[in-house]
């Protein structure tokens, strides 16, 4: 019960508050002088200079290299790909000259 009463009073000041805020006087022409020392702020926000060698071009040389470089791997993952599947392929059907899978050597 006293709990209940807390509350209602509680919520009843919550309520009440906005009318309790007074106007703040501001001096005139706060907000221009404000937005002038902002725009008189001549200092410049540098970027980061790491990057400004990686222009257009070579972005490009670098995008095809890149392309060049996975080409070139899968071409050899698909050639040592296609090596040992034939390989497989013989030993499975008989047809290798190696005698590594007779079990009687």
């Amino acid at each position: 019960m006293i709990d209940r009463k807390k509350t209602s009073k509680i919520i009843d000041e919550l309520l009440d508050s906005p009318l309790v805020i007074e106007e703040v006087n501001t001096p005139p022409f706060f907000k221009d002088k404000v937005l002038n020392k902002l725009s008189q702020n001549t200092e410049e926000r540098t970027a980061t200079d790491w990057l400004n060698w990686f222009t257009p071009k070579y972005q490009i040389a670098a995008m095809v290299l890149f392309v060049m470089l996975n080409f070139i791997a899968l071409y050899s993952y698909s050639a040592s790909n296609n090596e040992v599947e034939l390989q497989n392929y013989a030993q499975t059907y008989g047809l290798s000259n190696t005698s590594q899978d007779s079990i009687l050597n």
